[in-house]
């Protein structure tokens, strides 16, 4: 079975339990506050409240989205190409993962990509600045942010730029019901984005932080995202992505094979076009892989609450021995998608991951088991961001493209 937009029945019971799928986790001391979806129709306050008519990015604007040590190089007509290893996180808000990615990234030379779910940085008393299309000022799926964590966000939001990293969106609400991003038009998403980029841009008024030191970045770096729950109809916000420079979206599904361009304009966006497609029409569909979950005997998107579903039916505890099941499966699954690819298409892996110790922190600790191990064993192997990889696929040309194309899904 594979998810593409996470079953209704368990985001109830997620709610009931305190879960943030996709996004914040409101537990322990990192987490957003979980403040419930609130009824109240008050609009923003005009002291402090970050504009909502700001004009997007310019399409096909140059600002990086990293600090990027990444070199890239170009193929020769039926050279091997470079094995990469894309690891995102959807949330990037609690503080503990924050310095433990950070940790692991600077340990192995790696660079990844952070999907900042925007409301970790509004405080929770000023929750009523958001205005979610279809939902009541000051509502959230996943909660807004508590005031005494936010420093810490903005640190390590800064160290993550600064040390090669790239930052993306979740974008604010997360919200998967049904009226959620799947009955978004792209007015919506252009409200949606809007206001993530003048919450990103506007923090030191949002968060009453003016003392702290400034982001080395703007909403301007934002090239990519990823829709909550996978979420959104393709025809409503790939236009929007693009209005706003956006190079690549991470919300698909697919296999093990290298990735494709899609339409990002027109009546036919999301479809697959040519490698000669212009720039301004298309964009990088960077979709999670479909595959094996280990000991469960079946096939699973790349993500750990797809493998959470596989494994405990989405129930984000459970005793010693499931976690240890798990974190042993999960572990395994992920090296022997890295094998198959490694000795076979060297497409991409793309692994998403989010900021949550679910079932024991088994999904913190295979993320890690997979970049240490493959960093040891296989020097050569590349981990980078979206960013680079859409950067890397843009200085080849159409022919090495299509070849690489033409290579095919990877068996495991």
């Amino acid at each position: 079975m594979k998810l593409r937009v996470l079953v209704p029945l368990l985001l109830a019971v997620a709610a009931a339990i305190g879960l943030v799928v996709g996004g914040l986790l409101p537990s322990g001391g990192n987490g957003a506050s979980p403040t419930a979806s609130s009824s109240a129709t008050a609009t923003a306050s005009a002291t402090g409240s970050p504009s909502q008519s700001a004009s997007p990015s310019p399409s096909g604007s140059t600002t990086t989205s990293s600090q990027s040590n990444f070199k890239i190089t170009k193929l020769a007509p039926g050279e091997k190409p470079p094995q990469f290893v894309v690891v995102s996180f959807d949330g990037a808000c609690r503080l503990d993962l924050w310095k433990h990615y950070l940790d692991l990234q600077k340990a192995v030379g790696a660079e990844f990509t952070f999907f900042l779910s925007g409301l970790c940085i509004v405080p929770d008393n000023q929750r009523f600045l958001y205005h979610p299309p279809h939902k009541a000022a000051g509502t959230s799926a996943i909660g807004f942010g508590t005031p005494s964590f936010i420093p810490g966000r903005i640190t390590n939001m800064t160290a993550a730029y600064n040390s090669g990293n790239e930052i993306g969106t979740h974008f604010l609400g997360h919200f998967c019901d049904a009226n959620g991003v799947d009955s978004w038009n792209q007015a919506d998403w252009r409200s949606e984005i809007t206001q993530f980029n003048n919450f990103l841009d506007n923090w030191p008024k949002v968060t009453g932080l003016s003392n702290l030191p400034p982001l080395p970045f703007t909403s301007a770096v934002i090239k990519g995202g990823r829709t909550p729950c996978l979420g959104g109809k393709r025809s409503q916000y790939l236009p929007v992505f693009k209005s706003f420079g956006y190079r690549y979206d991470a919300s698909g599904t697919g296999s093990l094979r290298w990735p494709t361009k899609v339409a990002a304009t027109g009546s036919n966006a999301g479809a697959t076009v040519p490698f000669t497609a212009s720039a301004s029409s298309s964009m990088w569909e960077f979709p999670l892989q479909s595959i094996q979950v280990v000991g469960y005997g079946r096939s699973q998107l790349s993500m750990d609450y797809n493998f959470l579903y596989a494994q405990n039916k989405g129930v984000t505890t459970g005793s010693t021995a499931l976690c240890n099941r798990a974190r042993t499966s999960t572990t395994a699954s992920y090296l022997k998608a890295f094998n198959a690819v490694y000795n076979g298409n060297h497409a991409p892996l793309i692994i998403g991951n989010h900021f949550n110790t679910w079932l024991c922190g088994a999904y913190r600790d295979a993320i890690t088991t997979l970049v240490t191990t493959v960093h040891q064993q296989h020097p050569d192997v590349q981990f980078i961001s979206f960013i680079d990889l859409a950067n890397w696929l843009d200085a080849q040309t159409p022919a090495v493209l299509a070849s690489l194309r033409g290579l095919g899904s990877q068996s495991e």
